[in-house]
């Protein structure tokens, strides 16, 4: 597949020590853009990026090498042990919207800047925290099945996933396969539940667990 390898961060801005793999975990962005967020991971003095970062029109960016790592889950206590043995792919995606007066607003603001007017989903109930986020493109999904379907080749990870795509467990920190960043923290809302798991699952052979 084509990736985009133009856009790197530092060595400051993750950590050079190649680590096993086994795990990626999905993320939004919550960003307006793929380089946006870049440039906010390389201003950031704590090393929280992710290999991937997947634009809305299905422009794929890896900013390290994956076989590295940074932080990207912020699970407590843990040191850092699922960041170092998981990939993490970003969709840009400004996440979850809030309404207001028949209007969708993005970044929990109500301003004119934040006024959201693309596509989104309605998940008709709210769901941690949100009814409403920003929609995935289909071309975002095409390029993260492509880009699973590389990894799992690349680095022999399990092709599993939950079953359950709506609740945290902590016994998914020790999961092997492919996770949402939701999964494990009940805080998260990426993936929220328009990302087509159903889709992922078929285009990328995953046994569900």
């Amino acid at each position: 597949m084509l990736i985009n390898k133009s856009v790197r961060l530092e060595s400051k801005d993750y950590i050079q020590s190649e680590t096993l793999k086994d795990l990626i975990v999905l993320h939004h962005t919550v960003g307006g853009t793929a380089l946006s967020t870049i440039n906010y991971w390389k201003a950031d003095p704590n090393r929280i990026a992710t290999a991937y970062v997947i634009e809305r029109n299905g422009e794929v960016f890896e900013v390290f090498d994956p076989k590295h790592w940074a932080f990207h889950l912020g699970i407590k206590g843990s040191n850092g042990a699922v960041d170092k043995r998981s990939i993490g792919i970003e969709l840009a995606s400004e996440g979850g919207l809030i309404q207001r007066d028949g209007k969708l607003y993005s970044f929990d603001k109500v301003t004119e800047r934040t006024l959201f007017t693309q596509e989104y989903y309605d998940h008709g109930m709210p769901w941690r925290g949100y009814r409403f986020f920003d929609a995935y493109s289909d071309t975002q999904i095409l390029s993260a099945i492509e880009l699973i379907n590389m990894l799992c080749g690349q680095f022999n990870i399990t092709r599993q996933t939950p079953a359950n795509h709506f609740d945290a467990d902590d016994a998914y920190k020790q999961f092997t396969g492919i996770l949402g960043h939701h999964h494990l923290r009940p805080d998260k809302s990426d993936v929220h539940p328009g990302f087509p798991w159903q889709k992922v699952i078929e285009k990328c052979s995953l046994e569900l667990i």
